[in-house]
């Protein structure tokens, strides 16, 4: 049951810090909510103890912050693509490191696969090199092949290579140290092992050369002999080998790749380094896995 009392009415709430005035009013009593209850039926607008002056001065602010937002959005987007950016310099160096680890393992490789193939041929197939010159030993003359045991020439650098090319007659140089890996095939036209290994090599080139842009097969024919068999213009004719042969009439060629034997094979890194040497017919597989490992070397560097 709802009875009528007389409630208690705020007129109004002064400013803050005076207490209200309080009038009696008609109201409703609520039993279970006591004997009297208050109502505030009017409450006067406090005044604004600033004043206008933050009315006012909201429109420079605002551009003023808009801007700033503007700039500290910009420096972590600067901030943001410099850390993309070093974090792309520290992937590409490691990159890098990864490739250099990788060329060196695959260049002691090889040198491993020279020794052993080496190390198999119990009776080498090979024709000896006659004295080739009596000039001074120049210094990017490599030491002469011993035939076994460990080859002194081995981690050298091979100097530049200068003759006159068969395809042209002109004399080219050939620097080893120009980023290309070579497989350098020194030969005699009289040799019979090196008419055994000279068209397999021919072979390989011409069926694989465009799919191994990364490494070069060159070759050097020496020792020429009018008198020997198999005399050399006609047989360079009748061949048409696809790589390049430069002439060495002197001899002076093969001294600089110290040359003990016929057919003779002498293997550089991208930057010129003597990877192996070997002298005699190499077997076909042998040849074959070294080109590849030179194509891979080639590739990475």
């Amino acid at each position: 049951m709802v009875d009528m009392v007389s409630t208690p009415q705020v007129d109004s709430i002064q400013p803050l810090g005076c207490p209200p005035t309080i009038t009696h009013t008609g109201g409703f009593r609520f039993p279970f909510l006591g004997d009297t209850r208050y109502r505030v039926i009017d409450m006067p607008e406090l005044d604004n103890p600033f004043g206008n002056s933050i009315q006012q001065s909201r429109g420079p602010w605002r551009w003023i912050s808009i801007v700033a937002l503007a700039i500290a959005v910009a420096a972590l987007a600067a901030n943001f693509t410099l850390y993309q950016s070093l974090q792309k310099a520290n992937d590409d160096a490691a990159t890098l490191e990864s490739r250099i680890g990788g060329l060196q393992s695959r260049m002691a490789a090889m040198q491993s696969s020279l020794t052993n193939t080496e190390n198999r041929l119990q009776a080498v197939e090979s024709s000896p090199a006659p004295t080739l010159d009596v000039s001074p030993v120049t210094a990017q003359d490599l030491p002469p092949f011993p035939g076994g045991g460990q080859d002194p020439a081995q981690g050298l650098t091979l100097g530049a290579v200068s003759g006159v090319w068969y395809s042209d007659g002109a004399t080219h140089t050939i620097d080893p140290a120009d980023g290309t890996p070579r497989a350098w095939l020194i030969w005699a036209h009289w040799c019979p092992y090196c008419q055994k290994e000279l068209p397999i090599v021919k072979a390989w080139y011409e069926a694989n050369a465009a799919e191994n842009p990364h490494m070069q097969i060159v070759s050097i024919t020496t020792a020429m002999d009018d008198t020997a068999a198999n005399p050399l213009l006609p047989y360079l004719q009748e061949q048409q080998f696809p790589f390049p042969v430069i002439i060495d009439d002197s001899g002076a060629l093969g001294r600089q790749f110290g040359v003990s034997a016929f057919p003779f094979w002498v293997f550089t890194a991208p930057d010129g380094t003597v990877l192996g040497r070997t002298a005699g017919l190499l077997p076909e597989d042998q040849m074959l896995a070294i080109f590849e490992q030179l194509e891979t070397i080639g590739a990475e560097s």
